[in-house]
């Protein structure tokens, strides 16, 4: 194996494995009893889990294509640290749903970040599939990304309201509006 070849590898496997870990844990959340009494975050989640399915799908078979085994455990420092994280994701199942947004949220920031240096790699090393795939999977998390960006706000005034009584129902979409605006490159450039 070139070494090309076995920095391509390397990089696609340490996706697949943020993906798998990830995957992990939107699987015990999509379970959690609250999560799917939510109307709001449950349809968010749920298709957080199909995104991460098809993705990990993906990440295996082109794994396979540049030569590396989707079936062989990982033993970089990537596999660890990302089974902590997910594990303290899931750990404390009294968390709010709110709090799982919140973390998924992170996850797929860890994610979406990764996809950008695997892409990045693919066209350095003039691997184009690689940067391909990458680029399509950041794609495909992004709209879930700003999706609970604007659900958030609404979930936590509604856990909010279990308890407390005097609460401003208007605050949600508010936060909403305000928050989308701090991250509009307009105001951050100005």
């Amino acid at each position: 194996m070139t070494e090309r070849q076995h920095t391509i590898t390397k990089y696609v496997s340490d996706m697949l494995t943020v993906t798998r870990h990830i995957d992990e844990a939107i699987e015990r959340q999509l379970n959690d009893s609250d999560v799917k009494r939510d109307q709001i975050a449950y349809p968010v989640i749920s298709k957080l889990g199909g995104v991460l399915k098809s993705q990990i799908s993906a990440l295996e078979m082109h794994l396979s294509s540049v030569g590396g085994d989707a079936g062989s455990p990982v033993k970089e420092a990537v596999g660890s640290v990302l089974g902590v994280f997910a594990g303290l994701i899931d750990k404390v199942r009294t968390d709010t749903v709110s709090k799982m947004l919140r973390d998924d949220y992170t996850a797929l920031s860890l994610q979406s970040i990764g996809l950008t240096m695997l892409h990045t790699t693919g066209l350095a090393l003039r691997q184009q599939e690689t940067a391909n795939v990458a680029l399509s999977q950041l794609k495909d998390l992004t709209p879930i990304i700003v999706e609970i960006s604007e659900i958030i706000p609404l979930v936590v005034v509604r856990e909010l309201t279990n308890d407390t009584e005097q609460i401003d129902m208007s605050a949600g979409k508010t936060a909403v509006s305000n928050t989308q605006k701090a991250w509009s490159r307009e105001v951050t450039e100005a």
